[in-house]
C-alpha cells in the first residue's frame, strides 16, 4: 500500500431505481443547451431516450440530439459530435447509454470546448497529456460495466498510424473528463440480455480486481473495490437468471459505479492492457476480452498478491480459516467458474492457423498493448516486459481458463 496518496471523487452521483425522471431539474443548474449522445441504434432504449428529453424540455434545457455512437466508438464519432455541440451552443454534453456511448460523449465535450485539436486529444504518445478542459459531462449508464460514469478517462478506437490497416484502441484522460453529474437509474438496465449483462459484469469485476493490484492501490480505492467484488460475484448469476428482478440490477449498478471509483484513483494493470489490444487488433468486444485476460492476470500475478487475493475470498464469504494461499487459490477458481458459467468465451476461436501466424499474431499484440495501454503495465504488481506479455497473449489465444472441478 501507497505511505501517502490523495483521493478525488468531484462527481455528483445520484443513484436509485427512477432517478431519471430528475434529469431535467438538476441538468438545468448545470447549463440551458445540451447535447444528448446516444446509440445509433437505439433499440429498446427509445423510451429512456424520449423520457431524458421530455425531462430536459420541460426543465428549460434546449436538446440537440446526436445518435451516432456505435458500440465500439472511433475518434471520427467524436470529431462529429463536437462539430453538432459546436453548431448548436451546447453548454454541456449527455451520455445516455453503455461505456462506449459516455466515452464518446467525454471526447466531444472535450473537442466542442474547442481549446484543443483532436489531433492534440487523440494523440498516442509514450507522454500523453491531460485533458483539463471540456464541456461539463453528465453521464447516465443503461448497462452495469464500465464506471465511465465517474471516471476521467475515456476509450475509443483509432486507425494506427504505423499500421493503416490496424485499429489501435486510445485512452484520453483528465480532470476534465470526469462527469459533473451521475445519474444511475438501475431500472434503465431491466431486461438486458444475458449475454450484454454479463460482458459488463465482467468489465466491472476486472476493473475491481485490477484497482486492487495497482501499484497506486490506496485504502479508499481497495474498498470500494472490494465491495465491488463481492456484488458482482454474489449478484451476477441472479442477474442472469432473473433479468427483471430489479435487486440484483441494483447491486451490479452499484458494483459498476464503485469499480469506476477504485480504478480511477488506483488506476488498472495488465489485465485491461491485454483486452484493449485484443479489442483493438482482433476486434472483440471489450467485456468479452476482459472475460479473457482476467483468469491469465489473476494466475501471473498470483505469486506476490497471494494476501490481498485471500482478503477479496473473505469479502466474498469465503471460508476465512483457510491458509492465505488456500483462499487465493480457491478464489481464482471461483472467479475462472464465474466467468465460465455466465456464458462468457475462455478462448479466442481460430486465432491462426499456423504456429507462425500465431506468433505474428502474438507480435501484433504486444505491440498494441505497449502503445496503448503503457500505464497499465507500469501498474502492474508484477514487472511484464515483453516477453511477458507474448507469453500472456499466447495464454489468451490457447484458452485462459482451466476449469476447477465443482
Amino acid at each position: 500500500m501507497l505511505r501517502s496518496w490523495d483521493f478525488q471523487l468531484p462527481t455528483q452521483i445520484q443513484f436509485g431505481r427512477g432517478t431519471l425522471r430528475k434529469l431535467g431539474e438538476v441538468v438545468a443548474s448545470i447549463g440551458n443547451a445540451a447535447v444528448l449522445v446516444g446509440y445509433r441504434d437505439r433499440t429498446g432504449l427509445e423510451d429512456a431516450y424520449e423520457r431524458a428529453i421530455q425531462s430536459l424540455v420541460k426543465a428549460g434545457v434546449r436538446v440537440t440530439t446526436f445518435f451516432e455512437v456505435a458500440p465500439e466508438p472511433d475518434t471520427s464519432t467524436a470529431i462529429r459530435g463536437a462539430e453538432a455541440a459546436r453548431q448548436a451552443g451546447a453548454e454541456l454534453v449527455i451520455g445516455l447509454g453503455g461505456g462506449s456511448v459516455m466515452d464518446a460523449a467525454k471526447a466531444v465535450a472535450a473537442l466542442a470546448h474547442g481549446r484543443v485539436s483532436a489531433a492534440e486529444v487523440f494523440r498516442v504518445s509514450p507522454d500523453p497529456q491531460a485533458v483539463r478542459e471540456a464541456l461539463p459531462v453528465v453521464a447516465i449508464p443503461t448497462t452495469s460495466g464500465t464506471g465511465s460514469e465517474v471516471s476521467d478517462i475515456a476509450v475509443l478506437s483509432t486507425a494506427d498510424a504505423d499500421a493503416p490497416d490496424q485499429t489501435l484502441k486510445v485512452s484520453i484522460f483528465g480532470p476534465a473528463l470526469r462527469p459533473s453529474l451521475a445519474v444511475v437509474d438501475p431500472d434503465l438496465t431491466l431486461g438486458l440480455p444475458a449475454e450484454l449483462t454479463a460482458a459488463c459484469a465482467a468489465d466491472a469485476l476486472g476493473h475491481a480486481i485490477e484497482a486492487s493490484l495497482s501499484r497506486r492501490a490506496n485504502p479508499l480505492a481497495s474498498l470500494a473495490a472490494a465491495r465491488a467484488v463481492a456484488l458482482v460475484v454474489e449478484n451476477l448469476p441472479r442477474a442472469l437468471g432473473q433479468p427483471r428482478e430489479p435487486a440484483p440490477r441494483e447491486a451490479l449498478a452499484l458494483a459498476a459505479t464503485l469499480a469506476g471509483v477504485a480504478f480511477t484513483s488506483a488506476g488498472v494493470v495488465v489485465g485491461h492492457a491485454l483486452a484493449q489490444a485484443l479489442g483493438g487488433v482482433l476486434h472483440l468486444s471489450h467485456g468479452a476480452a476482459v472475460a479473457l485476460a482476467t483468469p491469465v492476470c489473476l494466475r501471473y500475478n498470483a505469486a506476490c498478491c497471494g494476501e490481498i487475493y485471500a482478503e477479496l475470498a473473505r469479502v466474498c464469504r469465503g471460508p476465512a480459516a483457510d491458509p492465505p494461499d488456500t483462499l487465493a487459490s480457491r478464489w481464482i477458481d471461483h472467479v475462472v467458474r464465474l466467468l465460465h458459467d455466465a456464458g462468457l468465451p475462455g478462448q479466442i476461436p481460430a486465432p491462426g492457423a499456423t504456429a507462425q501466424q500465431r506468433e505474428e499474431l502474438v507480435a501484433r499484440l504486444v505491440r498494441s498493448a505497449r502503445r496503448g495501454s503503457r500505464v497499465p503495465i507500469l501498474l502492474n504488481p508484477r514487472k511484464t516486459d515483453d516477453a511477458a506479455l507474448a507469453e500472456l497473449f499466447r495464454e489468451t489465444l490457447c484458452g485462459s481458463r482451466n476449469l476447477p472441478p465443482r
